[in-house]
């Protein structure tokens, strides 16, 4: 029998010029198969980091509404540069400050959104350099495939054992390697612009 396809939505991403400000629209039109929403474990910080937050810098977070007004600077008094599409995007913060932050995002570009528009991260993005992402019946490569992520679809995270996670989209589930995931690396995965305020 061959193996179903998992029907997954999959983000497009389309960049308009314009005045002092840029268009980041993530396509994210509604499938037959809603995306599962599954819990993620949380990991108790058991220290304080010299951060406005106490939270580790570099850390993941995941856009909570679908309009997201992406700024060059932490405050409502700087431009909007752009401005995100899609809930539940995955995202990066590289800097904060009390009540902003800097953030990174799948196509490696930055900008300040209030810390009121992120939330705890529960989804990770296909990022196996295009190619659709086997999801496995259990960690390991020779553990049998279950079904496949398109590339750059967005999945839900869930728990992870050494260098694999199991992820849900479209209603089917499986484990994945953790270095073909946008929204698992622990280094910073852009720089801090220069023209943006540090404070």
């Amino acid at each position: 029998m061959p193996i179903p396809a998992t029907r997954v939505q999959a983000l497009a991403f389309s960049m308009a010029p314009a005045v002092r400000s840029r268009a980041f629209a993530c396509l994210a039109a509604m499938t037959a198969l809603a995306l599962l929403v599954i819990a993620h474990p949380v990991r108790a910080e058991t220290a304080e980091y010299d951060t406005p937050s106490k939270l580790p810098v570099p850390r993941w977070a995941m856009l909570r509404k679908n309009e997201v007004y992406a700024r060059s600077g932490p405050s409502k008094e700087n431009a909007v540069v752009w401005t995100y599409k899609v809930a539940g995007l995955p995202v990066q913060i590289i800097s904060e400050t009390r009540d902003w932050r800097l953030i990174c995002d799948p196509s490696g570009s930055a900008a300040w959104v209030a810390k009121s528009m992120l939330q705890s991260q529960k989804t990770v993005i296909n990022a196996n350099a295009g190619q659709r992402l086997e999801m496995r019946l259990s960690p390991g490569d020779t553990a049998p495939v279950s079904a496949y992520l398109k590339p750059r679809a967005m999945a839900q995270l869930g728990k992870c054992k050494k260098d694999w996670c199991k992820v849900s989209a479209g209603g089917a589930s499986g484990w994945v390697p953790v270095r073909t995931l946008w929204g698992m690396q622990t280094a910073p995965v852009c720089q801090r612009p220069n023209l943006f305020a540090r404070n």
